[in-house]
């Protein structure tokens, strides 16, 4: 038996310990999910899981046993998303994000109770350190 079927079967032993209602929902989903684990995962599943059940028993759960519908959850491949809606979604982005930049770039709020700007373009000065003055001028 391998290392992978060990964990599994320590891991559905774990899963009884949920209050029933909450087991008998989720538990096959959780089990699906534990399949996928990679070996350096399965401490933190433990650990989490353990925490998990007892704050369910602790703080209560409010799940009903009602399952889930078949395929409730659709991998991406299996998505029923179509092209044109991801390209107006790709628009209707775009215009959000632009029309962000504008107004951020056309409005400078006034901070200053005399309504001065805090942020304003200034012409480059001469800088009086040159290439030919002390260091101790420029310091």
């Amino acid at each position: 038996m391998n290392l992978q079927r060990c964990w599994l079967y320590s891991y559905q032993f774990l899963l009884r310990f949920y209050p029933p209602a909450f087991r008998k929902r989720f538990a096959p989903e959780m089990l699906e999910l534990a399949e996928a684990a990679e070996p350096a995962e399965w401490p933190l599943i433990f650990g989490d899981t353990s925490v998990a059940i007892v704050r369910c028993w602790v703080e209560g759960s409010r799940s009903t046993a009602v399952l889930a519908e078949p395929n409730a959850y659709l991998s991406l491949g299996e998505s029923p998303v179509r092209g044109s809606a991801l390209l107006h979604g790709f628009v209707l982005s775009m215009a959000v994000i632009a029309g962000l930049c504008y107004v951020n770039y056309r409005w400078t709020p006034c901070y200053a109770p005399t309504g001065r700007r805090l942020t304003h373009l200034v012409a480059p000065s001469h800088s009086p350190c040159t290439a030919t003055s002390s260091e101790s001028a420029c310091r």
